[in-house]
This record gives structure tokens, sequence and C-alpha cells, in this order.
């Protein structure tokens, strides 16, 4: 159902504007065409019937495009896109770049709010050739430019082309963008981490390798880099390597920590370092008290001390955290063996053991709240990148 005050709203916008356009026109064109209030009313009639696709065919009738009236259609074209009406936006501003009229930065500006339509409806390659046409026109406005580069990088982003996006994204770290350099370099980064992914994922290991270390060039606190430099050397036997790389992430990514826990664990396992092990975790988990990170030094302690010290230890530590209303992995960890129960007040710790039973990791998005149980580096809401973590 179309939203009658919407385009109501629209209506009388078209109508001041019309009147305002042919008004200032005076004398160029004084019995061209209907009375405003014929066009007006056909457009009313059309809206009243549910015909908004022939209700927009009138308004842009019966507003001409010119200097006075660019904006009046520009802003119904906008207001259609964010609506979620992408075609209809399309159609008005395929409209005003028909007309021969336009100035340059006229004609421009509509190109540019129609590759807008193109990205929002999917016809990306449309959009692509807009927004590189835009890019590459000599004398344009730098701020011009940047806007028409940067929904380009979103184009390129959407169909993961990552080799593309970071040739545009070099282009927006240049002086005159210097503003905006840290966010692209940030994006950089993480494009590259996707190409090392993809490498890792057709066992190319040295390609891999070379797109981290791209990435860390762009981005030297880049904590997906990180991570994926980390199992790299893990895959070819070096936990030696791979544990310096993670021993830097709780200090420079410690909202990511819970991405190297298990990466941690494997290292030192590799390297039968059980002491060690239980001292790294202890210290992260000094600094976090993350439920999670108490998980994996339970584990820890199991393995170096024995059953017994630890259920001990995760009774009193347990103590702390009364709010919690999941974490089972420790439930898990310390309930296989039911003999090590004895000689504790099970009643007394059983409520709580119960709701560790739902454990169920959860990620946030910090820019939107988007929530799921896996993690995503670009948010599939919000599309920012690094800004879901484990909460």
């Amino acid at each position: 159902m179309v939203d009658y005050l919407v385009f109501a709203l629209l209506l009388v916008a078209v109508a001041v504007g019309y009147v305002l356009g042919r008004y200032q026109r005076a004398g160029e064109r004084q019995n061209a065409g209907a009375a405003p209030g014929n066009s007006y009313y056909q457009g009313l009639n059309h809206l009243l019937k549910d015909e908004p696709d022939a209700a927009i065919d009138t308004f842009i009738a019966a507003l001409d495009v010119n200097s006075e009236t660019l904006e009046t259609h520009l802003a119904l074209g906008n207001l259609l896109r964010k609506r979620g009406e992408a075609a209809r936006a399309i159609r008005v501003h395929q409209n005003v770049l028909s007309q021969p009229n336009l100035s340059k930065a006229q004609r421009h500006l509509a190109q540019l709010e129609l590759g807008v339509d193109y990205m929002k409806s999917g016809l990306l390659d449309r959009a692509e050739s807009l927004f590189k046409e835009l890019a590459e026109v000599k004398g344009l406005d730098n701020a011009f430019r940047e806007q028409a580069l940067s929904y380009l990088l979103e184009v390129y982003q959407d169909t993961k082309e990552w080799l593309a996006a970071i040739d545009v994204a070099d282009r927006l770290t240049a002086a005159k963008f210097s503003s905006t350099a840290d966010e692209w370099r940030h994006r950089q980064a993480q494009y590259s981490c996707e190409l090392a992914e993809e490498a890792l994922a057709g066992q190319a290991a040295g390609e891999a390798r070379r797109f981290v270390r791209n990435a860390l060039r762009y981005d030297k606190a880049c904590a997906r880099a990180a991570l994926l430099q980390s199992k790299i050397e893990l895959a070819e036997g070096g936990a030696a390597v791979a544990l310096t790389v993670l021993r830097k992430l709780p200090h420079h990514n410690p909202e990511f920590i819970s991405e190297a826990l298990p990466l941690i664990y494997t290292c030192f396992q590799a390297l039968n370092s059980p002491k060690e092990m239980t001292a790294f975790y202890q210290e992260i988990y000094t600094d976090s008290h993350s439920l999670l990170v108490l998980s994996y030094l339970a584990k820890s302690i199991a393995q170096e001390q024995g059953e017994d010290v630890v259920v001990d230890f995760l009774l009193q530590e347990l103590q702390a955290f009364p709010q919690m209303d999941a974490a089972g992995e420790l439930l898990k960890l310390v309930s296989e063996n039911t003999s090590q129960w004895i000689g504790f007040n099970y009643g007394t710790i059983k409520g709580v053991l119960e709701k560790l039973t739902h454990a169920n990791c959860e990620y946030e998005c910090a820019g939107c709240g988007f929530s799921g149980e896996q993690l995503h580096w670009l948010c599939p809401s919000c599309k920012r990148w690094s800004t879901i973590t484990a909460r």
C-alpha cells in the first residue's frame, strides 16, 4: 500500500516547485502546457487510485527540470530510494539526466544519485560504470570525487572484488583526501585479509602470507591479520612464532581475545609447555576477568595440576559470576568425572551450573547492535569492519 502522507507531501512540493519555476521564468513560456493545478489534481487522482507509477509520471511531466526545480526532482528520487522504492527513484533520476539543459555540475549530481539507485537495486555493474565515469572527470571537486570513489569502493566490496577495492582505496588515501586516509587503510587491511583467507582455502599458504604482510602494512594493529598470521605459522609447524604474534593480541586488541584463545592453547600444546600456558591464561584472565578466558585457564590448570585443583579453583572463581546466564564449557570441563564433586556441596552450586549449561557465545556489533552466534569481520547490517566482537 502506498504511503499517502509521503506522496501528499510530494504533491505539495511538486506544485510549489512548479509554480516557483514557472514564475521565475515568466515571459519565456507564458502559455505553454496545462495549468499546474491540472497536473496536480491528475497526480492526486492517480494517488487515490493506488497508482503510484502513474502519479510519479504525472509529477515528472508537471515539473520541468531546470536550475530552479532540480532539487525538487532529486529530493523526490532520494525519498523514494530511502523508502525502498529504488526502481521508481531510478525513473525520476533518469528523467533528470535526459534533460539537455543541465549544467555539468547538475549532470554529475544526477549521475551520482542514479548510481546510488542502481547500487541499492543490486544493479552493481551499472552503478560501477557511473561511479567510475564520475571519478575520472577532470576538474571535478575533490569532495565530489571522494564521494564517487567511496561509492565505487562499496560496489567492489559488495561484489568481493578485493583487489579492485584496494586500488580504489589507494586513490582515496591520496593527499587531497588525507583527512580520511586512516579509514581507507583500515579497509585495505581487511580486503587483504579477505584475499589471504581465499588463498588459504586454496592451499596457497605462500600467497596468503604475502596478503597478511600487506594487511599489516596497511594497519599494523589489525587483529584479523595477526590471527591469520598465527594460523599460517601453526600450519607450517611454527608454534613458537605463532605464539609470539598471539602474545601481543591481549594488549593491542583485547576485544578480539576470544578468537585467539584456542590458537594460544594449540601453540602451547605443540610446545608442550603447560606451566607457561597457565601463566599466560592467568595473565589474560587477570586483565579481562572474562568467563571465556576462565574456561581456558581452568582447562590449563586441569592439564598442569590435575582435576582436583581445577574443581577447587572453579568453585572459588564462579562466585564472581552470579549474574552469568551462559557458559556451558565450564560445566563440561568439570563434570565429566562426577567423582571429582565428592566432598563438595553440590546443591550450593547446582543453580549456577544449570545456567552454565545453556552457554552460547554471542557476538554484537558496537556500531549498530547487530548480534549473532558467529564472528563477522564485516557487519551484515551496518557494513562496518571489525565492529563485531564477543560479548
